[in-house]
């Protein structure tokens, strides 16, 4: 079985498992966008119970999307004449952000944003690969971690915003589509590596999460009974 979340009025649907990891930036950037979304949601029953293995559902369920890459997550947007139905979760986020003006304002900013995009998603791919080392070998591949790429990543990231001097979001004069996806990943790694990020380390970055969680539309979200606080990754990751 899986989990259905369904709001009033939803044109969008939202297919993914029932965890933050890549569906997370999604759903932040449809709350703060006001817009109605369901979620189909894997591994997990109606009931909120957990599935050991969600993979049959979801091989059962993609049979039923007209998509040429059937893929986690998922978007279909019924909103208009034709139906969109589109994976990846980069698309996604694309689509979305051209969709409702998330893609900055010149194309010095839809630059950026595509920088810093790519260089979001190399951060996520070293701590993708941390967290599902399983067993023994977690420990090593932690300690890689954050001996190499939060440093690298965070200090990165860091120093871009201090020297922009805003420190609300990380590219030109409002909040676009990065913003969603790096605070994702700063939040987590603020959790997986406790002291990574504080309010006397990395201070820019901070700031940062501290005033975008208390954007009023995303801090409506995050008290709803709809959003996810764990797990981040999968129940059987080394860090969930």
């Amino acid at each position: 079985m899986v989990q259905r979340v369904d709001q009033a009025g939803a044109e969008f649907e939202l297919g993914y498992w029932a965890i933050r990891g890549l569906g997370q930036p999604i759903r932040f950037l449809l709350a703060h966008a006001e817009v109605a979304f369901s979620e189909v949601r894997f591994g997990i029953n109606q009931d909120g119970s957990i599935v050991a293995d969600g993979s049959h559902d979801w091989a059962i369920h993609k049979g039923t999307l007209s998509m040429p890459f059937p893929n986690l997550p998922y978007l279909i947007d019924s909103n208009g004449p034709a139906e969109v139905q589109l994976t990846q979760s980069n698309a996604v986020m694309r689509y979305l952000a051209r969709r409702f003006d998330y893609y900055g304002d010149t194309e010095s900013d839809q630059i950026w944003i595509d920088i810093l995009q790519d260089e979001a998603y190399d951060f996520r791919n070293s701590i993708i690969n941390t967290v599902y080392t399983l067993g023994p070998e977690y420990q090593a591949a932690f300690n890689e971690f954050t001996s190499t790429a939060v440093p690298r990543y965070l200090d990165g990231f860091e120093n871009y915003l201090s020297n922009r001097g805003i420190h609300t979001h990380f590219v030109g004069s409002r909040i676009s589509l990065v913003d969603f996806i790096l605070y994702e990943l700063i939040w987590q790694v603020s959790i997986m590596v406790p002291g990574s990020v504080t309010n006397i380390h990395r201070v820019s970055l901070w700031t940062f999460i501290e005033v975008f969680a208390k954007i009023p539309q995303i801090a409506t979200y995050m008290a709803s009974s709809d959003y996810i606080d764990r797990p981040i990754n999968s129940v059987w990751a080394s860090f969930t």
